[in-house]
């Protein structure tokens, strides 16, 4: 008895365990790359930085006066460090030596539930719909399908071709799917988003118009 139990608790465990995925971000110059990114609840964020930058967690009101003040959040040193994102929500950081010249960075932490399935039919090819509204002001949604199950990437790019957002980086079950982007902190301006699904690739413009 005493061994099935043990048995079902170590199945109920693996059966909730979750896969998280490690983002990268560096510093080009005096700005974090990429400057804002959305990942998921469990995803960890390794800043790879030169030895003169930091990353520190403030509010949202010193990351707009671009400045220092920590929050209690995560303190990076100089050259970075990996913090691990258990909590929803939109985490603000800058570089304390740099923070005034605009080095800083906003990372948006997702549940799963924020990729949302939008029908149960298993489409017969990948497809990567325009986004709508476009134009859009400052939020739009971006939609997909999947024949099979991918690992999937889907960011955005300014017109230079700089990273500007990692919308998703996770493996999809086959189905529909769509992502919604918030702008708020980007210009007005022409912008692409690029889906990666196995050999699949497809990019789209859409419009941000303030």
């Amino acid at each position: 008895m005493r061994k099935m139990i043990i048995i079902l608790l170590v199945t109920l465990t693996t059966a909730n365990t979750s896969f998280s995925t490690t983002f990268t971000i560096t510093n080009s110059g005096f700005s974090f790359s990429p400057s804002n990114i959305t990942i998921n609840v469990g995803d960890q964020i390794n800043f790879v930085l030169e030895s003169v930058h930091t990353a520190r967690e403030v509010s949202q009101a010193t990351w707009n006066a671009n400045g220092t003040t920590s929050n209690g959040g995560f303190d990076l040193p100089n050259g970075g460090g990996t913090v691990t994102f258990n909590q929803a929500g939109t985490y603000y950081y800058v570089c304390v030596p740099h923070a005034s010249f605009g080095m800083k960075g906003i990372i948006t932490v997702n549940t799963a539930t924020d990729v949302k399935t939008t029908g149960e039919t298993i489409p017969n090819n990948f497809i990567l719909m325009q986004n709508y509204p476009n134009p859009f002001n400052p939020t739009t949604t971006i939609s997909f399908s999947l024949p099979t199950k991918s690992f999937v990437s889907l960011k955005v790019y300014d017109v230079l071709g700089n990273e500007v957002a990692v919308l998703l980086s996770d493996e999809l079950p086959a189905g529909k799917f769509e992502r919604q982007w918030n702008a708020a902190e980007l210009p007005s301006g022409v912008y692409f988003y690029s889906l990666k699904a196995g050999s699949f690739t497809s990019t789209k413009k859409l419009l941000l118009l303030k």
